[in-house]
């Protein structure tokens, strides 16, 4: 039977409202899986950026606190580098809050003494900060919803901590080719009692300096000099580069001079004599001088046995190659970089670099002038690292035989676990994230 022409033209018009129905339904579905992709989405990216914000803003404020004064006021170096980098990272196109810790305000940027709880155990010797960050409804920053506000969700937040730990370390893998005598007490000078402190002048008056007997004590030396290493409770005699309280030592930024010195001739032991040492697989003056350029990638713990391995000759000319004259010298790498006395309270440090650390900044092995007398005679063929010191490279002596610098901090690669130095003694620091 033939259905009338009315009939389906009713049926027609009964469906017709049937797909606005399903668009309905599928237009909320897609919404959601809209707010769900991008708002979602942009939650993510904005939870980490607001982590780097926050990473960087405490390891910003950890290198201040090892590479400045140990000054923990609310506008000092540490919480001022931690509140400046976490403005610089964009959280969704957008700083994050962090309260300028410049009004007084230890809410956000915060050192272990100030909120003990909010800290991990290993930072209860007051080595961390802490760096708070926030993107979210409570700070009047929410990240925008877009998909999301359709469905009455109209913003979403993000917040991010981390804390940093500018710890001791004592190892490097870019050690430099130079055993330098370690600083001494000044007991003997010219043939009778010294009457002055140790300086860049003094001599280690305690042993024949030439002929057969050099290296052996010098009996007509009555008082002679004294070294002592340093230890984990103390600075010994030698070169330091804080107080106990964490500000600058006498030596720290001292314009310090390093002198080559020899096996083959006399024993001169002044402030800042050095061996050219044969590092590693080193065979002469190209890998002495490559050697000093830049990292030989072995690890040197203090504590250490250092091989007395050294160079023929007192290596003046390939030093003065390595430091300034070569278009990839200590020098050239970073020219701009010059020793600031202003800075770090008035005990100097680095400004106009290229980069956060500068390699001009190097690692430097201090010995025991005691056991070089011991190599000098022939009666052993290493020394223990008594330390390791930061020197910032500025240039050469008016003759050119000497290697002029600054005593400083400067990163160690790592800790090895058992430090055998004092946190006063210890030139290297090592920065890390420790949550």
């Amino acid at each position: 039977m033939t259905k009338h022409p009315e009939h389906r033209g009713r049926r027609r018009q009964g469906e017709r409202g049937s797909i606005l129905i399903q668009v309905a339904v599928a237009s909320v579905v897609l919404i959601a899986f809209s707010m769900y992709v991008v708002d979602y989405g942009m939650m993510l990216v904005g939870r980490r950026q607001a982590q780097n914000a926050a990473d960087g803003a405490a390891l910003a404020g950890a290198i201040a606190m090892a590479f400045d004064a140990d000054d923990r006021s609310p506008n000092g170096p540490a919480k001022m580098a931690a509140y400046n980098v976490s403005q610089v990272h964009g959280v969704i196109g957008e700083a994050p809050n962090v309260i300028d810790p410049s009004g007084g305000d230890a809410t956000d940027i915060m050192f272990y003494g100030e909120a003990p709880a909010k800290f991990p155990p290993e930072c209860a010797d007051d080595s961390c900060i802490r760096v708070d960050v926030y993107r979210n409804q409570q700070r009047g920053n929410a990240l925008p919803s877009w998909f999301g506000a359709l469905l009455g969700v109209s913003d979403q937040g993000v917040k991010a901590t981390a804390t940093a730990q500018a710890g001791i370390g004592d190892t490097t893998n870019c050690l430099k080719p130079w055993a330098v005598l370690d600083k001494w007490t000044e007991n003997w000078e010219d043939g009778k009692a010294a009457t002055e402190p140790w300086s860049q002048t003094s001599d280690y008056d305690k042993y024949y300096t030439k002929g057969p007997d050099k290296g052996n004590p010098d009996p007509s030396i009555t008082n002679p000099d004294v070294y002592v290493a340093p230890t984990t409770t103390s600075t010994g005699t030698g070169l330091y580069p804080f107080n106990p309280d964490g500000t600058p030592s006498p030596w720290y930024g001292l314009q310090y001079t390093l002198k080559t010195g020899s096996l083959q001739g006399d024993f001169d032991p002044t402030s800042g004599w050095f061996l050219a040492l044969a590092l590693s697989d080193s065979k002469g003056g190209k890998d002495y001088k490559n050697n000093i350029k830049g990292c030989i990638g072995l690890d040197y713990t203090i504590g250490q046995e250092l091989p007395i391995d050294t160079e023929p000759g007192n290596k003046v000319g390939p030093t003065r190659q390595a430091v300034v004259d070569d278009d990839d010298s200590l020098v050239n790498q970073d020219p701009s970089a010059y020793w600031d006395t202003s800075l770090n309270g008035g005990a100097g440090g680095v400004a106009g670099s290229m980069f956060s650390v500068s390699p001009r900044i190097v690692p430097v092995p201090l010995v025991n002038p005691d056991l070089m007398a011991e190599v000098m005679k022939g009666g052993r063929d290493s020394v223990p690292i008594s330390n390791i010191m930061g020197f910032f490279i500025e240039g050469l002596t008016a003759d050119k035989k000497g290697v002029v610098g600054r005593l400083c901090a400067i990163p160690g690669m790592k800790a090895s676990g058992a430090s055998a130095i004092s946190e006063e003694s210890a030139f290297l620091k090592v920065i890390q994230l420790v949550r």
